[in-house]
């Protein structure tokens, strides 16, 4: 079986019918992964004592302020390592469901069962998709942070801002970050790459590249079009934990938190593991004859 590019609207819809058709082969590996993340945040949290000082930050605020500097960068420091491991650890459990999603996903494109051992391909390839993830992300943010500092230079060369300064900020800053943008959006289709390709850290990134060539804007829409459905699915969570957090703090809060993202944060990432699989595959049919079988 050929598969043969697709409209926009149409791998949209496709990608939500092999949701409904798999959700129950995705559902285990995200758990798997997510139940020991999202414990491992609520320990580091309360192990850390990140908890007590974002309990203070928001229920003590005139405290917090009168602090000499070094003092609260002290408070804030066991804050800033428990979210920066969280945020590792929650990184590397997605890298695994992406991989795991884009397995079974290709397989069902391919008109086939799910395929079996897809939890030791997803481990053996979760650190090349997550290494090229992260050379990806700590580019765009490098080339990001280059083109802000460029951008910021003649403003504060200008000092006062006036019509003609304002213009010329406006008309500067898309092309300074617009670099940082490309590559991030370009090198989206890595982990699918490595899933289904098996290439390693920097060939997947070419090759991602490669495939978004001509159809980069596109791409672009299809990104922000997924990322609204994770986006809906953390303000949901934040609308319980909110109103929790003000009536029996913030402890209580980040412990719902943490519990909702056992629940839901895995099942989020795989949903949008598989409908990046189908803009993959699509991508793909556009610049080479794709058999089912190349998919397994």
């Amino acid at each position: 079986m050929q598969v043969v590019p697709r409209p926009f609207g149409q791998v949209l819809r496709d990608s939500m019918s092999t949701l409904g058709r798999t959700w129950r082969a995705l559902a285990p590996p995200a758990l798997l992964v997510f139940i020991p993340a999202g414990l491992a945040t609520l320990l580091l949290f309360r192990v850390t004592g990140a908890v007590e000082v974002f309990d203070k930050i928001l229920n003590e605020p005139a405290f917090i302020q009168t602090l000499p500097r070094e003092t609260m960068r002290d408070l804030l420091l066991p804050f800033y390592r428990a979210t920066g491991l969280a945020a590792l650890i929650n990184a590397v459990a997605a890298a695994f469901v992406y991989v795991a999603s884009h397995r079974i996903v290709a397989a069902d494109i391919a008109g086939g069962p799910s395929p079996r051992g897809v939890l030791g391909d997803a481990l053996r390839q979760t650190t090349p998709a997550f290494l090229a993830w992260l050379v990806a992300t700590v580019a765009g943010a490098l080339l990001l942070v280059a083109g802000l500092t460029l951008w910021m230079i003649p403003a504060s060369l200008v000092g006062a801002p006036n019509a003609t300064s304002v213009l010329i900020a406006g008309f500067l800053l898309p092309i300074l970050v617009g670099p940082a943008i490309w590559l991030l959006v370009s090198a989206s289709m890595v982990t699918p790459v490595v899933a289904l390709e098996r290439l390693g850290v920097l060939a997947s990134l070419r090759r991602s590249i490669g495939l978004v060539k001509g159809r980069w804007w596109p791409t672009l829409g299809y990104l922000l079009l997924i990322g609204v459905f994770g986006v809906i699915a953390l303000q949901l969570i934040q609308f319980i934990a909110i109103p929790l957090m003000a009536l029996g703090g913030v402890g209580l809060a980040l412990n719902l938190v943490a519990i909702l993202g056992i629940v839901t944060q895995g099942l989020i990432v795989a949903g949008i593991g598989a409908m990046l699989t189908w803009w993959y595959v699509d991508l793909r049919a556009r610049r080479e004859t794709l058999l089912g079988e190349d998919l397994h």
